[in-house]
């Protein structure tokens, strides 16, 4: 089987407002953290815990290079914007893993260091069905 490195990473953020900011050039690091709640039912004389699958959630964490006169990418990352993440680990090519997420972005979050680069973070709380499918 072959492996895959995230080079080909593309990563997209369109907020409701409009336009489509490309987190693709500038990324460091993205986590696709999918979940799903656990209900407890355990009960009676029962030895072992039991618990019943709830709703899914989706959390995503971004961390890339900031860019100089980047106010755009910041302003849509704006905590509590709306909107549409698509992840797309190999590229665009046919076939290949998709992600698309409606989800809201948490705030841009900075580190600046002194003679350093200054790094972008920002979390995407997923709210609503993610698909998972192939471009």
């Amino acid at each position: 089987m072959a492996e895959i490195t995230g080079k080909d990473l593309i990563v997209k953020w369109a907020p409701t407002a409009g336009g489509t900011i490309d987190l693709s050039g500038d990324y460091r690091t993205l986590s696709y953290k999918p979940s799903i709640g656990m209900a407890n039912a355990t009960a009676g004389s029962d030895a072992f815990e039991s618990y019943i699958a709830t709703v899914k959630d989706t959390q995503v964490s971004l961390t890339a290079v900031s860019q100089s006169a980047g106010t755009a990418t910041e302003d849509a990352l704006i905590e509590g914007t709306f909107g549409t993440l698509t992840i797309q680990p190999e590229g665009t090519a046919a076939g290949k893993r998709k992600y698309t997420i409606p989800a809201y972005a948490l705030g841009a979050n900075f580190d600046w260091k002194y003679n350093d680069t200054v790094e972008l973070k920002v979390d995407f709380q997923g709210s609503g069905t993610r698909t998972v499918g192939t471009n």
